[in-house]
């Protein structure tokens, strides 16, 4: 009998001594199309995840992006989403398509933040084009309004909003362009690469990383040249929809003459307010602690994201849980 207690109240003993959170989380995350770096993040995040809490899975789901995903949290459908700045802004700020702001979400953690430049705004142009019509900035398009064809993002992409917003920052609409002699396309970005390969297009405008595959594609097909924008016009227009002035420097591309402000928009993973604060620690702390892991799902995230960019501060509070967890560790004062 003896015997027996002393192994009952061992093995209670290592029941009290495990953590409480080595148990496995089954979680989805609202997300946005398949494939892309929203989706590489995703897997990334699923395996640091799985390697604080074996057996935990992180399940991408397809949607139409950080809206949506706001909308899906809103109504409890998924317990976290992907939402990008400019998008967080628009759901906080209860711009359409929603009636009135969603107060109660909260930031766990950013896979990448605007410091990572993963979604800089560039104003790309055919060389042979901007030569002819003295094309060197955004600024000449304002002033010398030439008969222009220009791909922005497609409709309900908030990075076409954002290209459309460095331009009405010149003064330049879209029904300016057209009146003008020019073409407006709605397209994503390997459409624009395409269409500017054939010649159908003089410039393109797209949020996306510094020497992105799709710029390299472009370069290797024409001469392009980067049309810098303004240190004041970036300001303004991240002021307006949410997002952050960043710089492109001159060295990182042959084809830019100097450096050009531009606006870097940022991701982050988003919950409810009321998720368990357990939860929220343990996610945030699970998958910090194995950033690791994250960061190797794609070269641009090793070399762009760091401890700091991950946890910085956004638009959103922090959950309780997360926030508890970066006070702990020293990365929030």
């Amino acid at each position: 009998m003896r015997k027996t207690a002393t192994i009952m109240l061992a093995a209670a003993a290592v029941t009290l001594a495990a953590p409480a959170s080595a148990q496995p989380y089954n979680l989805t995350v609202g997300g946005y199309s398949p494939g892309g770096l929203v989706s590489t993040a995703a897997a990334g995040l699923d395996k640091a995840l799985n390697a604080a809490y074996p057996g935990s899975t992180m399940t991408y789901q397809t949607g139409s992006g950080g809206l949506a995903n706001a909308m899906l949290l809103d109504q409890k459908k998924v317990p976290l989403g992907f939402i990008s700045n400019t998008e967080l802004d628009v759901v906080l700020k209860g711009k359409p398509p929603f009636k009135q702001p969603i107060k109660d979400l909260r930031i766990l953690f950013h896979p990448y933040s605007p410091s990572s430049r993963f979604q800089a705004t560039h104003f790309l142009a055919n060389k042979d084009w901007a030569e002819k019509n003295g094309i060197k900035t955004v600024a000449d398009i304002a002033a010398k309004k030439p008969a222009m064809r220009i791909a922005v993002n497609r409709p309900g992409n908030l990075d076409g909003d954002v290209s459309i917003a460095v331009l009405a920052a010149y003064g330049v609409s879209l029904d300016d362009i057209r009146k003008s002699g020019g073409q407006v396309v709605r397209a994503a970005s390997q459409e624009m690469t395409s269409l500017m390969l054939d010649r159908r297009l003089d410039v393109v405008s797209f949020g996306i990383s510094i020497d992105h595959p799709r710029i390299r594609e472009m370069a290797n097909g024409l001469e392009l040249v980067m049309l810098p924008i303004t240190e004041e016009a970036a300001k303004k227009v991240a002021g307006d929809l949410g997002g952050q002035p960043c710089t492109i420097k001159a060295g990182e591309y042959k084809f830019l003459a100097a450096d050009s402000s531009s606006i870097c928009v940022g991701l982050s993973v988003l919950v409810r307010a009321d998720m368990d604060e357990k939860t929220a620690y343990n996610v945030t702390k699970g998958i910090v602690e194995n950033l690791d892991k994250y960061q190797a799902a794609h070269r641009l995230l090793k070399t762009a994201v760091t401890l700091q960019s991950f946890t910085e501060k956004g638009q959103a509070p922090y959950h309780p849980g997360a926030e508890k967890y970066y006070r702990e560790k020293g990365l929030l004062k």
